[in-house]
């Protein structure tokens, strides 16, 4: 079974991420490296290793071609990219994890040539998501306006009687089970738009919410109860909002996704068995008020998050420069032994 994510992506604060959280029972492959060293080829060729079993990986939403991390769910072990933005290290090196250095596969004499080019090609890269974040800030301004309308008419009672009649109807009764309640990114703004990683053969409830702060509210109450009940519950948040606000929840027992329509593509391939219709759960006078508001934010969010898009494209032409550079003095038969050992390792790895 494969299960596809982001590690994590660009917001108003800089890079965020779950993933590690997630993870601290495992043992993990710390992937050090710069550029073009082979960190994204080597987990590809790790999620490849294990075909018959259950393989989670995350792609980099900067570049959703590569891979942040892969994880082997029965074995608890994953490697992961541990360079910045989202570096990481392990607290008791062969008992927590292990660094990889990828990097001592670069020559560094042949380097020397390109040390002026690289040094250009890094600062304009950092310089690109500077200003990507910057555009990340802003449509969390405008959708902060959207919410806090939303939040003023929300009839938080109503809906609260709602969520718990949802869960009677789509949720099992208790089963004595401990429940999770999981993180994961299933959403982000990439360089090609906002992209969803929606799980294969589920059923889709779309919740069609006009000032957002409903669907927000439901999904987290719903993620509640199914974790009550014993099941897992995985909540994908928004990396676009200050707080965080939950956009999707998928229940894989029940092999059922609810997700704000704002959240996912206009032109989303998977067709909702059921259109969830929030706007009764507001006061429809003061939605009524705030509704000039919420369609200038809704309208520039869109503009907004087109633009910063186009920042990050620029961001990822700029490092597909940079990594040619390594690329180019990579020793790539190093590469192939290191992740052969590797991989063997990892298959007789015991728990």
């Amino acid at each position: 079974m494969r299960n596809t994510y982001f590690l994590g992506g660009a917001s108003p604060e800089g890079f965020e991420t779950d993933f590690w959280n997630g993870q601290r029972h495992c043992y993990g492959i710390l992937l050090k490296g710069g550029p073009g060293t082979g960190k994204s080829t080597l987990m590809k060729r790790i999620a490849a290793a294990f075909p018959d079993e259950d393989v989670s990986v995350y792609h980099c939403a900067s570049d959703p071609r590569s891979l942040d991390a892969v994880v082997l769910e029965q074995r608890g072990i994953y490697a992961a990219d541990a360079t910045a933005p989202h570096e990481a290290g392990t607290p008791l090196p062969g008992v927590t994890g292990e660094v990889v250095d990828l990097a001592a596969g670069i020559c560094a004499e042949k380097m020397q040539g390109s040390a002026e080019a690289v040094r250009a090609l890094y600062a304009a890269n950092q310089a690109a998501h500077l200003q990507a974040r910057k555009g990340f800030a802003g449509i969390a301004a405008l959708e902060a306006q959207i919410m806090e309308a939303g939040e003023q008419a929300l009839l938080k009672s109503k809906l609260q009687r709602y969520a718990e009649g949802l869960a009677g109807r789509i949720l099992p009764k208790k089963n004595g089970t401990q429940g999770r309640l999981l993180y994961r990114q299933r959403i982000a703004v990439t360089p090609d738009g906002r992209q969803a990683f929606l799980p294969q053969d589920f059923d889709l409830i779309v919740l069609s919410d006009p000032a957002r702060t409903a669907a927000v509210m439901l999904l987290r109450l719903l993620a509640e109860a199914a974790a009550e009940r014993g099941l897992t519950a995985e909540l994908t948040r928004s990396l676009t909002r200050a707080d965080r606000a939950a956009v999707m929840l998928v229940l894989p027992e029940q092999k059922l996704v609810l997700a704000a329509e704002d959240a996912l593509l206009r032109d989303a391939e998977t067709v909702p068995v059921t259109v969830l219709q929030l706007r009764r759960f507001y006061d429809a006078d003061l939605l009524r008020q705030h509704r000039a508001l919420i369609r200038f934010c809704t309208k520039s969010t869109a503009a907004a998050e087109e633009q910063t898009a186009a920042l990050l494209r620029d961001a990822l032409r700029i490092h597909d420069e940079l990594e040619a550079h390594y690329i180019r003095v990579l020793d790539t038969e190093r590469l192939d032994r290191t992740a052969d050992a590797l991989i063997d390792r990892l298959k007789h790895y015991q728990t």
